[in-house]
């Protein structure tokens, strides 16, 4: 058997081809293996599918993480091309059956980005110079109600209940299939209001211009023009961050967890949870207060 340094990844990496595997990543997995090789080599000397066991697969994973310090993620993609590699010598019959794999290292789950409240009023006093009403009646049920942009589009006339002091909105198409009110505040109230007085009349609230339902498409292209108008990262603004900046909002101002995801429709409260967790900025700023405190 040819040792590590002999190893020829060749017919894998044409197989990746055949799958229709682009080059960049083709390349990506040899890499990956051949620094896998090195280090087996290193280590237990001979290298060959057959010789590579769940404990070396283990120990190369301890390796990465603990000597090279590489990051969870990147741990992951190089142990997936590994496996992918033995699989492949089992179905080519260089390897009878893959070692058993240990699990994906686990990543720090962090919150869902969303707008800080100043990012949030530049995107609004944006959306209320242009002057469409909407515009801004799509963009609050969005940001202050945390509809997900397909409840929005799926939303009809008969689904909003607008009244002097209280209003709500009735999603039917919820995720699952799941039907809930979700209440409006009075600025939200407002800019649906407004766009009710000249709503052109057809079933959907939100209406193209040929006046079909309007599409998801069409509403990510509004949030990009309104985020260059506002002088936002265009990256930075899209349809889910304004539900996730309606989840931060709600507890940033003390709504509990149950409420919060009953408004949003998550059926699991670990769901919700997620946006509970701190940002890195905050874990800097709460170890430099550790260093700093004296009693």
């Amino acid at each position: 058997m040819k040792n590590s340094s002999q190893y020829d990844f060749t017919a894998f990496y044409l197989w990746l081809m055949e799958q229709g595997c682009t080059p960049g990543t083709g390349k990506g997995y040899l890499q990956n293996l051949q620094d896998f090789a090195s280090w087996f080599k290193g280590t237990n000397g001979v290298f060959s599918p057959a010789a590579v066991t769940g404990l070396d697969l283990r120990d190369y994973q301890q390796y990465l993480l603990a000597v090279r310090g590489l990051k969870p993620g990147t741990i992951n993609r190089r142990m997936a091309a590994i496996r992918k590699w033995l699989a492949w010598t089992v179905e080519t019959g260089e390897l009878k059956e893959p070692p058993k794999f240990p699990k994906s290292v686990r990543e720090q789950e962090k919150a869902p980005k969303a707008l800080s409240r100043r990012e949030q009023n530049r995107l609004l006093r944006a959306v209320e110079k242009a002057g469409k009403p909407r515009d801004a009646a799509l963009i609050r049920l969005m940001l202050n109600a945390g509809l997900r942009v397909g409840e929005v589009m799926a939303l009809k006339l008969e689904d909003i209940e607008i009244g002097e002091r209280h209003g709500k909105v009735v999603v039917r198409s919820g995720k699952g299939m799941k039907r809930r009110e979700v209440p409006l505040g009075p600025e939200t109230r407002a800019a649906v209001k407004e766009w009710l007085a000249v709503h052109p009349g057809v079933e959907w609230l939100f209406p193209s211009k040929k006046r079909t339902r309007m599409t998801s498409r069409a509403v990510q292209k509004m949030l990009k023009k309104y985020a260059y108008q506002a002088g936002l990262p265009l990256e930075s603004v899209h349809p889910h961050v304004l539900r996730h900046s309606c989840a931060t909002n709600l507890l940033n101002a003390g709504v509990d967890l149950v409420k919060v995801a009953s408004i949003l429709g998550h059926e699991s409260l670990d769901t919700t949870a997620v946006y509970t967790r701190p940002k890195a900025a905050e874990l800097e700023e709460a170890i430099e207060k550790g260093e700093t405190f004296t009693p």
